[in-house]
């Protein structure tokens, strides 16, 4: 490889290095204990946010055989409890339940299968339940290995192994398995397990693989007090991914509160009025609504029939609705078709009729526990420059302000530094004291968004004209966030916390706001019906990466045609559009090879005289007609495609789950590293450790063969040194194509695709150049100005020597 490819590529590493930094892309995950796994199978499935789940068992309202796929099914679950802050309280106490809207069968219409749950009338999980046309998920955990059956909302580790939900469509669900069921025994072929606790089944389940059929004993309640035994098969499958789930101990999403009543408002660092009934630890009333044609729907309703404890008159009824998207049948297999969401009515109805007007203002809380997948090597942009993003996101677009984001790493900052000054942290997106409209907002991932939009009100023509206003949106991260290394604060659980302005509700009357919650992929098209393409960020070359982009999709349409085999067609594509200049480059670096002698010869001739030096070189140069500054445009169009190419590979969803080489396990992320073997267990935590590690967990092969490439190219093509300075040059090329091998460990594969092909074809294309032609040595060839002069001087010599 040339000198000047060779400076190139040290470019583009340091431009990428640099670039990296900033977006803090070398930040690691923090320690597992803070986080549910997500590649233990089904255990991350079924783990719950416990705690709401103590007391006596409830009769199943239906058999699971019953069920209609995709309609609310509330699932009875133990009855909450809590002990009631006055001991006079006699408010009744409603039981929990958790309901599920969507299935999990490839033949429903539906993309999502969400569970809900009655206390706080929150959304516990949102399944990506779409299929591809081979009939495998199209979104699906890549970490989980094991085989998955459905979640069923199982309690804590020591509890009994009881059902709490089977979502329609599971594999659990096909087997016939119910809400109530306590599972007591296990068996895979001639193994069989007794099952204590949900730990047991957990460990279990973590053994077993997608295809595989177990067995599933369940003691089934019947009657008071009376029980059978079930034995049911199940087929196991591959996990589905879960883009809202249960996250330890952490609230679950979409919670609603009261920010004031009658002029009484929530205090600082609350998150509801106190000496009102809890709106997010006691349970809802559920109410099923039957699929009137726009997709099945559940409402959850709270009686507040009593506000003399906060010193206002009245009752309230409070409910939340949320329906669930259908696609048409005409659309499904249209990807980008509009049906990622569910729609969430909130309603506040002042039930007093003889009561005076009621002043209201509510906060609703945004989703939480996304997936953290590849956030040891994924490279978030942030649109502002020199901010990082982390992980997890806030996102949010005013008509005023427009699209902004909020970093992991700046809710972590500010959250600690108020946290030491026992204050509450201000993370507030809207201005101070100004309301304002509001676009949307949402909490982002590296693929995948779940966004909140406010639906306009509607006007007597049935346009949507009026747009509410919101008194203020905050970021907000989830949970207690302690002290931690700068390398896990990329990866805490965050939210947002949504304000209205104060609404006047007369007797009798009610305050409806419609929002619809995107959740989905950061597909392009898919964004765009929802009017939310800010939320992929190309960075500075958006205007390289968005091309290059739809020609590999383009590419990857084509038959027999996949994403790998894609790259290889994009870079030749990319290749033969630079063929002149490339080809001038590399006839540039074969003049400088052959020419190499010639200036070593020049260089110890006016070892001491630097000006003639120069003045032979230049001739040498004019004389074979090389222009040592020919590669350099070469450099400066190579630069931005190959940025626009890595952050077009880093943000495509489309590459997160697809295969180098089709049915092999090696390579099935083009998205991101290669993952040959796991190496995380035997390595030095320095170099392998996910949190904090130069490499990461896994070894990487691509990377390796890039960079032997690389150095090949160099060994084959760098003109031999003339001097000691270019000879310490050489060699320090060489330690910076070892160093760019650790910059590109954790880089997509699909860029090494990139880079490997790119390499081939530039050996194949400087082997068919013709040799340049042999440069003689000696002193330089005299110019054509100096042969006339030398020419002329005989002449008038000659013309002396006759006279005389």
């Amino acid at each position: 490889m040339e000198k000047r490819f060779a400076l190139f590529l040290v470019l583009a590493a340091l431009v990428l290095f640099l670039h990296m930094m900033y977006q803090n892309a070398l930040a690691p995950r923090k320690p597992v204990a803070d986080k549910p796994p997500e590649d233990a199978g089904a255990a991350p499935a079924d783990e719950d946010a416990g705690g709401q789940d103590d007391g006596a068992p409830k009769d199943p309202s239906k058999d699971a055989e019953d069920e209609v796929e995709g309609k609310p099914k509330p699932k009875t679950q133990t009855p909450d409890v809590p002990d009631p802050a006055d001991p006079e309280e006699v408010r009744e106490k409603v039981a929990n339940e958790r309901v599920t809207l969507g299935s999990m069968d490839p033949n429903c219409p539906y993309r999502l299968l969400v569970t809900f749950n009655s206390q706080g009338a929150a959304v516990e999980r949102i399944e990506l339940t779409e299929r591809s046309p081979a009939g495998t998920f199209r979104f699906r955990e890549l970490n989980a290995k094991a085989g998955y059956l459905g979640h069923l909302g199982l309690g804590e580790p020591n509890d009994e192994c009881r059902v709490n939900v089977v979502g329609p469509g599971t594999p659990a669900a096909k087997a016939g398995l119910k809400p109530e069921d306590v599972i007591k025994q296990v068996r895979l072929g001639d193994d069989s397990d007794e099952i204590k606790s949900v730990a047991d089944f957990k460990d279990f389940m973590a053994t077993t693989k997608p295809g595989q059929t177990i067995g599933v004993s369940v003691s089934r309640p019947v009657s008071a007090g009376a029980t059978v035994t079930r034995n049911l098969p199940i087929e196991l499958i591959r996990q589905p991914l879960s883009i809202i789930r249960p996250e330890g101990s952490d609230p679950k999403s979409f919670l609603f509160a009261l920010e004031s009543v009658g002029g009484k408002s929530v205090k600082r660092g609350s998150d509801e009025l106190a000496g009102l009934p809890s709106l997010r630890e006691e349970n809802w009333e559920v109410v099923e609504i039957k699929d009137d044609g726009k997709g099945p729907a559940v409402e959850f309703h709270f009686l507040l029939d009593d506000l003399k404890e906060i010193g206002v008159e009245g009752k309230l009824e409070l409910v939340k609705r949320y329906r669930l998207a259908r696609t048409p049948d005409a659309e499904l297999d249209n990807n980008t078709y509009k049906s990622y969401h569910l729609t969430l009515e909130i309603e506040i109805h002042n039930k007093d009729e003889g009561a005076a007007d009621q002043q209201i203002a509510y906060r609703l809380d945004g989703p939480n526990g996304l997936p953290l997948e590849g956030w040891w090597y994924s490279n978030k942009i942030h649109p502002t420059k020199f901010s990082a993003a982390g992980a997890r996101d806030v996102l949010w677009s005013t008509p005023k302000s427009g699209h902004g984001l909020m970093g992991t790493m700046a809710i972590y900052s500010e959250t600690i530094e108020a946290k030491e000054k026992n204050e509450t942290a201000s993370l507030t997106l809207f201005p101070d004291d100004e309301s304002q409209e509001l676009d949307y907002l949402g909490v982002d991932t590296q693929f995948f968004t779940v966004a909140l939009k406010p639906v306009p009100l509607k006007s007597e023509t049935g346009d949507d004209t009026k747009r509410r206003r919101f008194k203020q949106a905050i970021a907000m991260p989830v949970g207690d966030v302690g002290e931690k290394k700068k390398s896990d604060r990329k990866t805490i659980n965050v939210s947002f916390r949504l304000i209205s302005d104060v609404h006047t509700i007369t007797a009798g009357k009610a305050h409806t706001q419609e929002f619809i919650l995107f959740a989905g992929p950061k597909q392009p098209k898919l964004l765009a019906e929802y009017e939310l393409e800010e939320c992929i960020a190309y960075g500075w070359f958006g205007m390289v990466a968005k091309p290059l982009s739809a020609i590999l999709h383009w590419f990857e349409w084509l038959p027999l045609v996949n994403y790998g085999l894609a790259i290889i067609m994009l870079t030749v594509l990319v290749r033969s559009c630079m063929i002149p200049l490339s080809r001038k480059a590399a006839k540039n670096a074969q003049m400088m090879q052959a020419l190499a002698p010639e200036m070593k010869r020049i260089a110890e001739q006016y070892k001491n005289d630097m000006e003639k030096r120069a003045a032979s070189q230049r001739e040498l140069f004019a004389k074979h007609n090389y222009n040592p500054f020919g590669g350099c445009l070469l450099m400066f169009v190579q630069l931005p495609i190959f940025i626009g190419l890595y952050r077009s590979l880093s943000v495509d969803v489309e590459l997160r789950q697809a295969p180098l080489i089709p049915g092999v396990e090696w390579c099935s992320n083009l998205a991101g590293p290669d993952m040959l073997f796991y190496w995380q267990d035997w390595m030095p935590g320095f170099l392998a450790s996910e949190s904090g590690g130069w490499l990461g967990p896994y070894f990487n092969i691509l990377p390796i063969f890039t960079i032997v490439l690389f150095l090949a190219q160099q060994k084959m093509f760098m003109p031999p040194a003339t001097d000691d300075q270019s000879r310490m040059q050489q060699k320090v090329m060489k330690f910076m194509m070892i160093f760019m091998g650790f910059l590109f460990f954790r880089v997509a594969s699909g860029l090494c695709v990139y880079f490997i092909a790119s390499s081939l074809w530039g050996i194949a294309e400087r082997k068919l150049l013709p040799p340049p032609g042999k440069v003689e040595s000696g002193a330089p060839t005299k110019t054509r100005k100096q042969k006339a002069d030398a020419e002329a001087k005989k002449a008038k010599l000659k013309k002396r020597q006759k006279k005389r």
